[in-house]
C-alpha cells in the first residue's frame, strides 16, 4: 500500500492538526438520519406522521455550544440587535452561554464549562429559524433573514411585520422540522415500512420510559416520575435522582444512547420542548416535551400538542434541532457525503493517503476513487471545494477563515512538489 513519505507525512499532520483548530471554531456540523419510508400513512389515532419524502433529522437538539457559534459568527459585536442572546442564558442557574463584552469580536459568547452539551434553550422560534437559516446559507457570514424562511420587513424590534407568513421555501436546505416530520422521526415504526405504525413513546416502545440518570441507565428519559419506591430509578427529577429541583435540569445532548427512536433520534422524550414550523394562527407548535414533564406529556397520543408564541415563549423547557433535505451525493470533495466539504473529508484523504481502493475504502469514505488511489485528486477535491454545500445553488457556499485558506494553500504546496519529484524519480 502506497504510503506518505514521513517528512511529508509529518509536515501534512501538522498542518491537519493546525487546519483542525481553526475549522472547527467556524463550523457547526450535526450528526443526521435518513427517515425513509416516504409516503407513510398517518398515526389513526392522533392523525399525525404522514411524510411524502425522505428527508433528515438530526439525531440530538442543538447544544449550547453549537448556538454559541452561531452567535458569535453573526452578531460578532455582540450588539444583540436581532435578540437572538437571551441574558437568562447567562444568570440563570441553568444557562450555559456567557457574554464576555472584553473578549475579542466573534469570540464574545462563551458556552459555560461543563455545560457546553446541554441543549440550548430560552431560545423564541423566530431564534431557531434564523438559525436554521444560518445553516442553509452555510453559515459564516451567511444571512439569517432569508434561506429556507423569509423574515421579511421587520418592526423596530427586529421581529417579522407579519410573523403568520413565514413558511418553510420549496428550496429549503435545512429547517426546523415539521409537525408530521418531527411526529414521524419520533414515534413511527420504521419497521413497518409506509403503515401507519407508531409507538407511544420516543424510544421505539409503548411502555412508559424509566427517568433516572444518564449516567445510572443510558436506556432510560430526562423526565419527572416518582414511583415513592426505594428502586434506584423513578426517583422523581432525573437529573438530580430525587424529588430534589435539579441544576441544571438538562441532560447533554444524546446521553441517553440506547434510548434512541427507531429512525435513531435521541431526547425526543423529555429533556427540552422543541419547536417545529408547523403553525396554529399565529403560535407554533411545540413537541416532544422537557425535564420537567410528566409520562403522560410524553406519551404521543395522552395529551395534545403544545404551542408557543414565536414572539415571547422562551423558557428553559424550551429548546429545537434541525431537519434537512436529504443529501445530494456526488458534490465535489465530499467524501463522507455529510453535504459539505470541511474538515472531516480533509481528515479522510490526510489519514488515507496512498490507500489503494483494491484495499477497501476507508471507514466513512462514499464517494468513487476514479484512479483508484487516495492521492492528489482527493486532495484537490477538497482544496478547490472547501465550504462548498450539497446545493450550492439553493445554500450558497461558505467561504474557510482567511487563516484556514492559507494553510489548505500551504498544504496544496507541500504535496506538489512531493508529487512532482516522485514523478520525475
Amino acid at each position: 500500500m502506497q504510503r506518505l513519505a514521513p517528512r511529508l507525512a509529518a509536515t501534512i499532520g501538522g498542518l491537519a492538526v493546525v487546519i483542525s483548530t481553526v475549522a472547527a471554531s467556524a463550523t457547526v456540523t450535526f450528526d443526521f438520519v435518513t427517515v425513509g419510508n416516504p409516503g407513510n400513512a398517518r398515526d389513526p389515532v392522533t392523525r399525525h406522521g404522514a411524510v411524502a419524502e425522505e428527508y433528515r433529522i438530526a439525531t440530538t437538539e442543538v447544544s449550547y455550544a453549537q448556538y454559541a457559534e452561531f452567535l458569535n459568527a453573526v452578531d460578532p459585536s455582540a450588539a444583540n440587535a436581532l435578540r437572538l442572546y437571551n441574558t437568562s442564558m447567562r444568570s440563570n442557574t441553568g444557562g450555559g452561554i456567557d457574554l464576555v463584552a472584553g473578549n475579542p469580536a466573534g469570540s464574545r459568547y462563551v458556552p459555560v464549562a461543563g455545560r457546553e452539551n446541554l441543549p440550548v434553550n430560552r431560545v423564541s422560534w423566530f431564534d431557531a429559524a434564523r438559525f436554521a437559516n444560518w445553516l442553509h446559507n452555510g453559515q459564516g457570514n451567511g444571512s439569517t433573514e432569508t434561506g429556507a424562511y423569509d423574515f421579511g420587513p421587520l418592526d423596530a424590534n427586529n421581529e417579522p411585520l407579519d410573523p403568520r407568513s413565514i413558511g418553510r421555501n420549496p428550496n429549503a436546505e435545512v429547517f426546523l422540522p415539521s409537525e408530521d416530520e418531527w411526529y414521524k422521526a419520533a414515534y413511527h415504526n420504521a419497521a413497518a415500512g409506509t403503515a401507519g405504525s407508531y409507538f407511544l413513546y420516543a424510544t421505539g416502545s409503548n411502555a412508559e420510559p424509566i427517568s433516572d440518570h444518564p449516567d445510572d441507565n443510558p436506556f432510560a428519559v430526562n423526565y419527572v416520575n416518582d414511583d415513592g419506591i426505594d428502586n434506584g430509578f423513578n426517583d422523581g427529577y432525573a437529573m438530580s435522582r430525587s424529588t430534589r429541583f435539579p441544576i441544571p435540569g438538562h441532560s447533554p445532548v444524546g446521553a441517553y444512547t440506547q434510548a434512541a427512536s427507531p429512525y435513531g433520534t435521541f431526547d425526543q422524550s423529555g429533556n427540552v420542548w422543541e419547536w417545529t414550523d408547523t403553525g396554529l394562527g399565529p403560535l407554533r407548535r411545540l413537541r416532544g416535551g422537557s425535564w420537567r414533564s410528566s409520562a403522560s406529556i410524553l406519551n404521543a397520543r395522552s395529551v395534545q400538542p403544545t404551542t408557543g408564541s414565536p414572539h415571547t415563549s422562551e423558557d428553559e423547557q424550551i429548546g429545537f434541532r434541525v431537519a434537512a433535505a436529504v443529501a445530494i451525493s456526488g458534490l465535489p470533495g465530499d467524501y463522507n457525503n455529510n453535504g459539505q466539504v470541511e474538515q472531516g473529508d480533509l481528515d479522510l484523504v490526510l489519514q488515507n493517503w496512498g490507500l489503494d481502493s483494491n484495499g477497501g475504502s476507508p471507514t466513512g469514505w462514499s464517494n468513487d476513487l476514479p484512479d483508484g488511489v487516495i492521492d492528489q485528486a482527493e486532495l484537490d477535491g477538497v482544496l478547490q471545494n472547501w465550504g462548498g454545500t450539497a446545493a450550492p445553488d439553493l445554500r450558497g457556499t461558505s467561504v474557510p477563515e482567511p487563516a484556514t485558506a492559507a494553510l489548505l494553500g500551504l498544504c496544496a504546496l507541500v504535496v506538489r512538489p512531493w508529487r512532482t519529484r516522485k514523478a520525475r524519480g
